[in-house]
């Protein structure tokens, strides 16, 4: 007995909002779901034709916008000086607590700079800095 598999067409219309959504910033399994059109396919299909985020971005040379030059400014200002210093490689904050709101502070201005995927990095950080000083209260 033979099996073929069956092939799935999507239309033109269909593979427009899959680019649509995709460019939008939703993630490629969850528009291949959505679609009910395979990963492979989104992927060989963006690739093939320019439209991936990272061809998009460079055509366009997207950069952040942080308001207009008439527009409010930004709600957090410019890092202090005594945040804004990079830790030296053998300095190690006194306590636990100077480091964590350290890290919350230098997210803050790092997420008013446009620069939020660094922030989250040291969001995390903090956070899991926060979860072992609570599980070894020793390091306090």
């Amino acid at each position: 007995m033979d099996h073929f598999r069956l092939r799935k067409y999507r239309g033109p219309e269909t593979w427009t909002r899959v680019r649509e959504a995709y460019l939008a910033g939703e993630p490629a399994p969850s528009v291949a779901q959505r679609f009910d059109v395979s990963l492979a396919n989104i992927r060989k299909k963006a690739s093939r034709e320019g439209w991936t985020r990272h061809a998009m971005a460079r055509r366009y040379d997207l950069k952040p916008v942080r308001g207009t030059p008439d527009g409010p400014r930004p709600a957090i200002g410019p890092l202090p000086d005594a945040l804004n210093l990079p830790f030296e490689p053998n300095e190690r904050p006194v306590k636990v607590r100077e480091a964590i709101e350290r890290a919350g502070a230098r997210a803050a201005w790092l997420l008013s700079e446009g620069r939020a995927g660094e922030a989250e990095v040291l969001i995390r950080a903090a956070r899991a800095l926060s979860e072992l000083s609570v599980r070894y209260s020793g390091m306090r």
